[in-house]
């Protein structure tokens, strides 16, 4: 696992880009599976977007899905045949979400004394939340 920053490398074999809607939760267990540590499991996944690096892949917008798991947030850009980066809840100094149009929650992160800003869908982020927040670790 090469580390950049507090962020990580995922480990796991190239398989698919992911279609823009996902018919149910049950198909981001099974496409996520690959790339998850031992004891490490699924909870739930959405959409993202955001212009921070190293979370965007390229100059402008970036959008994807976002994995949150028992240990980390993996994220997996749309023009990616897998997840490109992992953060682990513990490498995470700060987080706040805030409202954003449509159902989003605007998320604010400290990253090895880093800012990051990225949005995600409100299921995502709560289910994040909770991770971070120590309620299911």
């Amino acid at each position: 696992m090469r580390e950049l920053g507090s962020f990580h490398e995922v480990l796991g074999p190239e398989k698919t880009k992911l279609p823009k809607h996902t018919r149910s939760k049950e198909f981001g267990a099974q496409v996520i599976q690959s790339f998850l540590k031992d004891g490490e499991h699924y909870s739930w996944d959405g959409p993202y977007n955001t212009k921070a690096q190293p979370i965007a892949t390229f100059q402008g917008q970036s959008l994807g899905r976002v994995f949150v798991t028992t240990q980390r947030l993996l994220f997996w850009p749309d023009e990616f045949l897998k997840p490109h980066l992992g953060l682990s809840y513990k490498d995470i100094q700060g987080w706040k979400s805030s409202w954003l149009p449509m159902s989003s929650r605007g998320v604010i992160m400290i990253v090895n004394n880093q800012q990051y800003i990225w949005a995600g869908a409100k299921t995502v982020i709560r289910h994040a939340e909770q991770f971070i927040n120590g309620n299911n670790k």
